[in-house]
């Protein structure tokens, strides 16, 4: 029988899921478990030498946190594969990897099982030296600012999205777009921007599908741009999407995506967001940005995952 490590974040989903929950969905599939709490002090000392799999359950936040001891502990030259369980809350990562979408369909043979995910490499900002779903400036680290803090117990995913798109439109009505400076494959941008984002996945903060060609295994990042000129353009998608009436909008009335493999960029405010870090002692210092050699990889067409959806309605 397999061995499988379980990473857990307790608190994610306002606690959806207990210790013994995830235990008992993860044995139900025909593993034997080891469990580690992202609460607990030194949860990262597990051995690498003691699992198979791991089993991560948690938000973007937790499989941050796993991505980076795994690249302290050179754990990604192992190739240890890891089941990202989406049953705690709604994450850019899994929808962006199409777990959702392959929990709620058949397990079809014809699709690769594993799917290799690149880190990015950063340089020029203290402590932070990769990323896993984008780095950007403008108006997401402010809206990561507002929304810290500000959880309700009682609130599930879809109301949280709604109220995070509330607060997005409302930042967008007086944020003050900044200068940029941007060398991206030899290509120099200069402008004034509401919003700039390197992204690795095709997904930001609520769900916002602003780079739909992004591919985590391509070596390639997507570089998105939005105008001060398309302020009324953005918002009113925003609006849409506040309204459930997104249908006939289109994001490339405002974003323009450009495919780069390295940047280098100087921003004229204080604020960026490395993930779902928030920076706001940035310095304006020239930031450094390309592929890493770094590799997960994450299952995502495995009929285990059929498993732990058959646990999960019959617990």
């Amino acid at each position: 029988m397999k061995k499988a490590q379980i990473i857990h974040n307790p608190t994610a989903g306002n606690a959806a899921y207990t210790k013994d929950e995830v235990i008992e969905l993860v044995k139900m599939a025909g593993f034997t478990t080891k469990y580690v709490s992202t609460d607990d002090e030194e949860w990262e000392t597990f051995s690498k030498n003691e699992m198979d799999v791991i089993f991560l359950a948690g938000g973007d936040g937790t499989v941050r946190k796993l991505a980076s001891v795994m690249i302290e502990k050179e754990m990604c030259d192992r190739h240890i594969p890891i089941y990202l369980l989406p049953l705690v809350t709604a994450n850019n990562i899994a929808t962006s990897l199409g777990i959702f979408k392959k929990l709620n369909t058949a397990y079809s043979n014809k699709e690769k099982e594993i799917q290799k995910f690149t880190c990015g490499k950063l340089k020029g900002i203290n402590d932070e030296n990769f990323f896993l779903e984008g780095v950007g400036f403008g108006v997401f680290p402010e809206l990561i600012r507002q929304m810290k803090d500000t959880g309700k117990d009682d609130e599930t995913s879809d109301e949280k999205l709604k109220r995070t798109l509330r607060v997005l439109l409302e930042i967008l009505k007086d944020y003050k777009a900044q200068k940029a400076k941007i060398k991206a494959d030899g290509l120099k941008i200069k402008g004034t921007f509401l919003l700039v984002e390197l992204m690795n996945i095709q997904y930001i903060g609520p769900n916002l599908e602003f780079a739909p060609n992004a591919n985590v295994e391509d070596n390639f990042l997507d570089l998105v741009l939005i105008p001060e000129e398309k302020r009324k353009a953005f918002a009113e998608y925003v609006e849409s999407l506040v309204n459930g009436n997104s249908e006939f909008c289109d994001i490339r009335d405002f974003i323009k995506v450009l495919r780069v493999k390295k940047l280098k960029i100087k921003w004229g405010g204080s604020k960026l967001h490395v993930d779902d870090n928030l920076i706001e002692d940035y310095d304006g210092k020239k930031i450094k940005m390309k592929m890493n050699s770094k590799t997960l990889e994450f299952f995502t067409n495995s009929p285990v995952y059929k498993e732990i959806l058959k646990g999960k309605l019959e617990a």
